[in-house]
């Protein structure tokens, strides 16, 4: 049985397309390099039906797209999770997200729906020049947490991640350590402090 969902919206033109495909693909390498199967869905299949059906099967759902304080959207600006969708699946299970603003609304409701782990941004990411920094912070905390660290461990290792990223930044464009410390200042990271993943359902 796969383990882990990878929803992502890489779909030609999208804004930040390159940056959202190099989280998904670091996602997938995550779980390559910690023996975890994963499935993917992406456009043109990415949308609330596809993601809802597959969660039963899957202990952790990976999403990277566009959002807001409600949601997450595919490519037609359909919600794919939002807090007008049906949730019920992501009872017992994780949500790691990288997503605008969806921190705000989402999790609140998906913690009602009996998610178990949640991590999000409360406010807009801001992106600037090489994305590989970007790519390696907000990545970081599953990172952690899929090589069997807990969440208080992943989120710990995933702050200082954003802090060694953004001390590099510094000394080379520092608008985009600024804009990385924004980030870092937005991220929600949620759960029961010893939660690992074998505790997903």
């Amino acid at each position: 049985m796969s383990k882990i969902l990878i929803a992502y919206n890489n779909a030609f033109g999208t804004v930040l397309c390159d940056f959202i495909e190099s989280c998904a693909d670091m996602a997938k390498q995550i779980c390559i390099d910690n023996g975890i199967t994963y499935s993917s869905v992406f456009p043109p299949n990415l949308n609330e039906n596809n993601v809802g059906t597959m969660m039963p099967d899957h202990k952790l759902c990976v999403i990277v797209g566009h959002g807001d304080e409600d949601g997450i959207y595919n490519e037609c600006d359909e919600a794919v999770v939002s807090t007008h969708t049906t949730n019920y699946n992501f009872n017992g299970k994780g949500f790691y997200s990288v997503s605008c603003c969806c921190a705000q609304n989402l999790y609140p409701h998906l913690k009602t729906m009996g998610i178990l782990f949640f991590v999000g941004y409360i406010e807009e990411l801001w992106i600037r020049g090489d994305r590989t920094p970007f790519v390696i912070s907000v990545m970081a905390g599953l990172k952690s947490f899929m090589s069997g660290d807990n969440i208080q461990t992943a989120k710990k290792k995933m702050l200082e991640t954003f802090d060694e990223q953004i001390d590099i930044l510094d000394k080379t464009n520092p608008w985009a350590s600024k804009d990385l410390l924004h980030d870092r200042e937005a991220l929600i990271f949620e759960g029961s402090d010893f939660l690992s993943f074998s505790d997903l359902h």
